[in-house]
């Protein structure tokens, strides 16, 4: 009994230790197994031995004959964080960070006033000269009444509230000559932007402005009117005097605009283009530029007032152009009395493309929460311009229409002044606020360029081109803001 029961119970221990490892086996190679491949748990065998589900795609088996190859090998390699700018890893990285990191824009809104053309007449100077009328009596041998209503932008570029007597159509009046003399550019709105990129030895700045198209308007049209004859003397009493609206003389003097012109050339006393229906001048001008400058690094950066000289370059375009247009009776050849409205245009415009090497100074006085500065600068350069010229009907509706362009080169220097002042708002943002002056000469500006010419054997227009240069200034204020990365 006691022998049984420990043989019996190693039977037990030797049952209970071969079946997994039977199972094992079964589960190892089972009956019509693919060679070298091992089933998911899920794949479970029919009576027959086969599977019930088919292999998954990429699982093929293995040859009779071979071996199974190595398992996989995964490596791992670890990168650094991605710096984006902060990325020093090359030397291209490092200039790249050490000059973007401080890399600045400015944006400017523009508020400035170009000069006059100041006492430009329109128009060319008679032989004898135009004379002042200060009362009724005029020049020997005429009489002239003066216009009583000379305020406004017509005035006279020969004298301050010139007249003369002229005779249009055989109407005999006062006239008077246009110039742009009260004519004046003002409130030219405008954009600056300024972008700066810093290097160990100094800064380069990329500049560029624009300001939009300004328009100044003569009405001459407010001092043309027409003749109107007095009535006779009224007598007795009845209708009295003043009856009907009637008054004993109601007399009016014709007024025109009037422009004297050349006779072939010369001064005349009898060549005019004149205005008896209306007249109008539009002066309209625009400006634009651009600039390239290095600005040197301070001797001492540490210093509280800095010096910086900066060179460079400029380009600069200004231009203008000039409308005049108006109306006026020409008389049938066939009927006098009979008078047919023709439309007279005379055009012109002006392009200047100023381009030229500049030097500088910045002068700053700076601290950690504001900065005040002057900077001059000085360009010697070339003007590049055209002028062109178009008329229409000037001394007749047969007058045939003209079409001139001349251009050429000329010396032209440029100076600009600016004062400014900036206030840190924060660490990447600031305000900016300066007055600027510029001021450029050798500059070609439409109303300078006419003559005004008839040829006498054709009685029709003989305009020409004359180069004139004058200066001019640009002014006002700009107010902006600072970024920074």
């Amino acid at each position: 009994m006691t022998g049984r029961i420990p043989f019996g119970f190693l039977t037990l221990l030797t049952v209970l230790a071969c079946a997994p490892i039977q199972a094992q086996d079964q589960m190892t190679r089972p009956v019509g197994y693919p060679n070298g491949i091992q089933p998911a748990g899920f794949h479970m065998q029919d009576v027959a031995g086969q599977y019930r589900q088919p292999l998954p795609p990429g699982y093929q088996p293995v040859p009779p004959g071979r071996s199974l190859g190595a398992p996989p090998q995964t490596i791992f390699q670890e990168l650094p964080d991605d710096l984006g700018l902060a990325d020093e890893d090359t030397p291209l990285g490092k200039v790249l960070t050490n000059t973007l990191r401080k890399t600045w824009f400015r944006g400017e809104y523009l508020l400035w006033t170009m000069s006059g053309p100041g006492d430009v007449m329109l128009g060319q100077q008679t032989l004898s000269g135009v004379q002042p009328v200060l009362s009724n009596a005029g020049v020997a041998g005429t009489v002239i009444v003066p216009v009583t209503n000379l305020g406004g932008p017509v005035n006279v570029g020969l004298g301050t509230n010139v007249n003369f007597s002229h005779t249009v159509d055989g109407v005999t009046g006062t006239a008077q000559s246009p110039s742009l003399d009260n004519m004046s550019i003002n409130n030219m709105n405008g954009f600056r932007g300024t972008f700066g990129l810093p290097f160990e030895v100094g800064d380069v700045e990329l500049s560029a402005f624009v300001l939009a198209a300004s328009s100044a308007t003569i009405d001459g049209s407010q001092f043309i009117q027409p003749e109107i004859l007095a009535n006779p003397a009224v007598t007795g009493t009845n209708p009295p005097v003043g009856a009907n609206g009637l008054p004993a003389s109601n007399g009016q003097v014709a007024t025109f605009i009037s422009q004297a012109a050349l006779l072939n050339g010369a001064r005349s006393n009898t060549t005019f283009i004149d205005y008896d229906v209306s007249y109008s001048a539009k002066l309209t001008t625009s400006a634009w530029g651009s600039e390239a400058n290095f600005v040197m690094i301070s001797p001492d950066p540490n210093s509280l007032f800095q010096v910086r000289p900066t060179f460079g370059f400029r380009y600069f375009n200004v231009r203008d152009r000039l409308l005049q247009t108006g109306q006026y009776n020409e008389p049938s050849a066939a009927d006098p009395t009979i008078n047919t409205i023709v439309t007279r245009e005379i055009n012109t415009a002006a392009i200047n493309n100023l381009a030229g090497p500049q030097i500088g100074l910045r002068t700053e006085l700076t601290s950690s929460q504001f900065l005040i500065g002057f900077e001059p600068k000085l360009m010697m350069g070339l003007n590049s311009y055209q002028t062109n010229l178009n008329t229409a009907n000037v001394f007749s509706s047969t007058d045939p229409a003209q079409s001139l362009v001349q251009h050429g080169t000329t010396f032209s220097p440029m100076v600009d002044l600016k004062v400014y002042g900036n206030v840190a708002l924060s660490k990447n943002v600031s305000a900016f606020v300066a007055y600027n002056f510029l001021w450029a000469g050798g500059i070609n500006r439409s109303f300078n360029d006419i003559i005004y010419n008839k040829n006498s054997l054709t009685n029709d227009s003989a305009f020409s081109i004359d180069r004139q240069f004058s200066s001019m200034t640009l002014q006002g204020l700009s107010l902006g803001m600072d970024f920074r990365y």
